[in-house]
C-alpha cells in the first residue's frame, strides 16, 4: 500500500494526514511494484438494449485512482485517475461499438485479465489484484456462473464485427504502455473465428515508438488469434513492444491517448456471435524529466513553491475563519 500527504486547515493549526493508494498487487505485478492497470469486466450498452453496441467510459478496475491527485491533467480531466479509458463512441475517429452486451453467465468472466499465468510470462493479471475505479479493493464483478455477468459481443453484420477502445494518460508523466489483456471466445461454428487487435492512428491517438520517435503505424497488428474449433476460448495477454519486427517500447506523453480495435473476421454466416471479456491495459509511468525513470504519480511530493502556496492558502483560510468567529 502506498500513501501520500493530504493537508487541511483546522481552526488553530494545519494538520496533515495520508490517503491510501495501491498499484497492481503481487503476484500480478511480476515484481514491478509500480505497475498500473485499467480494465473492464462489464460493458455498458450504447442504447436501450443489448443489441445497441457498447459505449463505456467507466472502467470497473483502475489502479491509478488518487483521491487527491496532483498535476495539470488528472485533477481536471481524470477526476482523480491518472489513466482513463473509453469503449465505443469517443474511443477513435469511427468509434466502432461491436454488437452489444452479452449477459450469459456460463462462459468467460474468469478470474484474470488475459492470460491465466500471473507473475511470469506472459503476465496475465488477477482481477482482484487491481483496485476498483474508486480505489476500493479489487473484486471480480459478475464472475462466471454468477449474477451481473457481462461480455462484449460481436457479429458479422455491418460494422458489428469491430470494436474500438482507447486509453488516455491524465498524468504529468509519460506512460509506458506495456500489455493489453483480454479473454476472447468464438461462440459457434459459423461465428467469426479470426481476431486481430490493431492500433488506430489519427484523431487524438498518439502512441510513440521509442526506437524511432514516431507514432505506431495505423492498423499495426498487435496480436492475431485463430479459433479453429467452436465454441472455444483464449485468454490473451499481448505485449505491445514484442509486436514489432524489432521490439521497441511504446509511450504515451502526458495528455495523449492511444486507440485500438478488435477486428473479428472469417465467419461462415452473418449474425453468429463471438465475444470479448476482461479487457485491460497495463504499464508503468516514467519521469520524462529524469531519464524516463519509473515513477508513481500518486507518490509525487509537490515542489517547495507548491507547498508554500498550499500552506499559505490554508493559513489564510484558517485566519479568515478565526476573524469571522
Amino acid at each position: 500500500m502506498i500513501r501520500h500527504l493530504v493537508c487541511t486547515a483546522g481552526a488553530l493549526l494545519i494538520m496533515c494526514t495520508s490517503t491510501a493508494y495501491a498499484a497492481v498487487l503481487a503476484p500480478s505485478n511480476g515484481g514491478n511494484s509500480l505497475l498500473h492497470a485499467i480494465g473492464w469486466q462489464t460493458f455498458d450498452n450504447a442504447g436501450a438494449n443489448n443489441n445497441s453496441g457498447i459505449s463505456d467510459n467507466t472502467p470497473d478496475s483502475n489502479s491509478t485512482f488518487d483521491s487527491t491527485p496532483f498535476g495539470s491533467h488528472a485533477a481536471v480531466a481524470g477526476g482523480g485517475q491518472y489513466l482513463t479509458g473509453i469503449i465505443g463512441a469517443g474511443a477513435s475517429i469511427q468509434g466502432r461499438q461491436g454488437f452489444g452486451q452479452n449477459t450469459a453467465n456460463t462462459f468467460l468472466n474468469g478470474p484474470t485479465f488475459g492470460s491465466s499465468t500471473v507473475g511470469s510470462a506472459p503476465f496475465g493479471i488477477d482481477i482482484e489484484d487491481v483496485s476498483l475505479a474508486d480505489g476500493s479493493p479489487g473484486a471480480r464483478i459478475g464472475p462466471q456462473g454468477g449474477s451481473g455477468t457481462s461480455s462484449w459481443k460481436f457479429q458479422t453484420n455491418g460494422n458489428q464485427e469491430f470494436g474500438d477502445f482507447s486509453i488516455t494518460n491524465e498524468s504529468d508523466y509519460t506512460f509506458r504502455l506495456e500489455r493489453i489483456h483480454y479473454d476472447a471466445r468464438r461462440g459457434a461454428v459459423n461465428s467469426p473465428q479470426d481476431l486481430d487487435l490493431i492500433y488506430l492512428a489519427g484523431g487524438s491517438s498518439n502512441l510513440i515508438r521509442v526506437s524511432t520517435g514516431t507514432e505506431v503505424p495505423d492498423l499495426h497488428v498487435i496480436s492475431a488469434s485463430n479459433f479453429a474449433s467452436a465454441p472455444s476460448q483464449q485468454n490473451i495477454t499481448a505485449s505491445v513492444a514484442a509486436s514489432f519486427t524489432t521490439p521497441t517500447a511504446v509511450r504515451l506523453a502526458p495528455g495523449d491517448s492511444a486507440s485500438f480495435r478488435f477486428r473479428w473476421t472469417n465467419s461462415a454466416t452473418d449474425f453468429a456471435q463471438s465475444q470479448i471479456d476482461n479487457l485491460a491495459i497495463s504499464g508503468t509511468f516514467q519521469d520524462q524529466n529524469n531519464g524516463f525513470a519509473l515513477i508513481d504519480p500518486a507518490t509525487v511530493v509537490p515542489e517547495p513553491a507548491t507547498f508554500a502556496l498550499l500552506f499559505g492558502g490554508l493559513a489564510m483560510a484558517a485566519a479568515s475563519r478565526r476573524s469571522r468567529d
